[in-house]
């Protein structure tokens, strides 16, 4: 079973280094250039594959890689149409009342909450957001739920966020959670995974888009 994993393009809120969970953060103009690329790789890469399914968190930054993938994909195919399913749960962690600001701006707001996020990162819940851990084992539900459709042959195009992107990464491969840090996912990084009876391995990790 082939997985691809696709972080969207870069947005202004990763410019400016802001908490944006699940704000609905515009692209930059890099990011949109970064789409067409990412669009176009997969279009040369998948040919010939006549099974592929296309799941995407649904907000703006996600929903518009998922479209241009979709699209490209389906230029040269009469039949067997490429098709997007947009689930919640591959949406990234919420952030709470940290969501729209900066570490500045969060330290000046909220100095305890910020400090008890630092003190148990894994376990501690920004009012209003989601622990990590509550977090990491939605997005294992939503994979196992993916795996669950089609078949072995079936390539699942997965775009969403660097959290997710981690996340499936120890959940396929059977590492600790805490492993998730050890893996950097920039924007439009392209992660392939192999997972034979259960048995995941790590094909490639692609650098972003440019």
């Amino acid at each position: 079973m082939e997985w691809i994993f696709i972080r969207h393009g870069e947005t202004e809120d990763n410019i400016e280094k802001v908490f944006a969970g699940w704000t609905d953060s515009k692209l930059s103009e890099k990011g949109k250039r970064q789409v067409k690329a990412v669009a176009n790789k997969l279009h040369e890469e998948l040919q010939g594959k006549d099974q592929i399914r296309i799941y995407s968190s649904p907000l703006h930054r996600t929903k518009v890689l998922a479209q241009a993938v979709e699209e490209r994909l389906n230029q040269d195919r009469e039949t067997k149409k490429v098709q997007s399913s947009y689930m919640e749960d591959l949406k990234e962690v919420h952030f709470g009342i940290f969501e729209g600001l900066n570490q500045r701006d969060i330290v000046k707001r909220y100095p305890r909450e910020w400090q008890l996020l630092m003190e148990n990162y894994g376990n501690y819940s920004i009012p209003e957001g989601e622990t990590l851990e509550a977090f990491h084992q939605r997005v294992i539900n939503v994979l196992d739920k993916i795996q669950a459709e089609g078949n072995e042959e079936v390539t699942r195009l997965i775009i969403t966020h660097g959290g997710v992107v981690q996340s499936a990464l120890v959940h396929l491969l059977d590492l600790s959670m805490e492993s998730r840090w050890h893996f950097s996912i920039p924007n439009t990084g392209i992660v392939k995974i192999e997972v034979v009876k259960g048995f995941g391995i790590l094909k490639s990790i692609c650098p972003p888009m440019e």
